[in-house]
């Protein structure tokens, strides 16, 4: 992998890299998100802001950057984005109000939010999609729960009900860590930016922290540094914990996992066998990934031609 890229790299291809992925999702980024997010090479803010200000590939809008357009595409570019920003801020309160429920299930060690909702990019019937860690053993009893309190709250997202909704399609057991195992080669620029910028929400923030540790292997060649969010992250309150605890004694043991295991693996494959494109979907006992298609190929695919266009 480390033979992938370059072995070295200026600051103008590693800032056009950064801009170029996150313009396939029409989001430009502040100074500060080109920072945190810059591929490849170790910060240098003055080396950065250098390149930013004297740059005829890009271009500056209210403190946003983004890689250079026409008069008109720029303005309706922006606008866009700022629309996108308000919905934004109301999907972030919905998480928020929820998240006491999440704090509750039994066994989930960390819940974090992941895809369109941490880089800003959510469109009009965006859902909120969600990376669940479990523990090791009860992985299926804590994907229970989470569906049914989701469920009868009415938030998951189910059927045609996707707006605004959880999406509850990415499950880890907290040893099974490291999605090396899952990255497409030769690389996986969408899965590195993926996991880059998770916002972690609930839980453990040590089972976060092991999690980024466990992927900084394969990391690596992507980034130089990797920034630990706590942005968004809430502590469990004493009577969250309360009942989170009451619950796991009540159905801890390892008949009903495995009851809950046996229903929901057999479901799953059932579901499976009649998906047009099975790339997305992932089952095993100790990763469950629910996704109707598969996108990175294709995203590493615009992502290159994007910064040929520059480069």
């Amino acid at each position: 992998m480390s033979q992938i890229f370059p072995k070295s790299m200026t600051i103008k291809q590693a800032v056009i890299s950064t801009l170029a992925y996150f313009d396939l999702f029409d989001v430009p980024l502040t100074r500060d998100g080109i920072y945190e997010n810059l591929f490849f090479l170790p910060l240098d803010q003055k080396k950065v802001d250098i390149y930013l200000r004297e740059s005829p590939l890009i271009q500056e809008h209210d403190g946003l950057f983004s890689l250079k357009r026409n008069a008109a595409a720029s303005t309706n570019f922006y606008e866009y984005f700022l629309a996108k920003i308000r919905r934004s801020k109301k999907y972030w309160k919905k998480v928020h109000r929820w998240q006491w429920l999440f704090a509750v299930c039994p066994f989930v060690k960390l819940i974090a939010v992941c895809n369109s909702l941490p880089i800003r990019a959510v469109e009009d019937d965006s859902d909120i999609d969600l990376l669940v860690i479990t523990d090791k053993k009860h992985m299926f009893t804590a994907r229970f729960f989470l569906t049914l309190l989701t469920s009868l709250s009415l938030t998951r997202r189910n059927g045609n009900s996707i707006r605004k909704r959880f999406c509850l399609s990415f499950y880890i057991t907290e040893d099974n860590l490291d999605l090396a195992e899952i990255e497409q080669k030769p690389y996986d620029i969408y899965l590195a930016y993926w996991l880059k910028t998770l916002e972690p929400i609930t839980g453990s923030h040590e089972v976060y922290e092991k999690f980024m540790l466990a992927n900084r292997g394969w990391l690596k060649p992507y980034f130089s540094e990797l920034i630990k969010h706590r942005r968004r992250f809430r502590k469990t309150r004493p009577w969250q914990q309360k009942i989170k605890s009451r619950l796991e004694k009540w159905f801890g043991s390892q008949e009903f996992e495995i009851k809950m295991r046996n229903w929901q693996l057999r479901r799953a494959f059932e579901k499976s066998r009649h998906l047009p494109d099975q790339s997305g979907t992932i089952i095993s006992e100790k990763m469950l990934k629910f996704h109707d298609k598969d996108v990175r190929e294709q995203i590493r695919h615009d992502w290159v031609a994007r910064i040929n266009e520059f480069l």
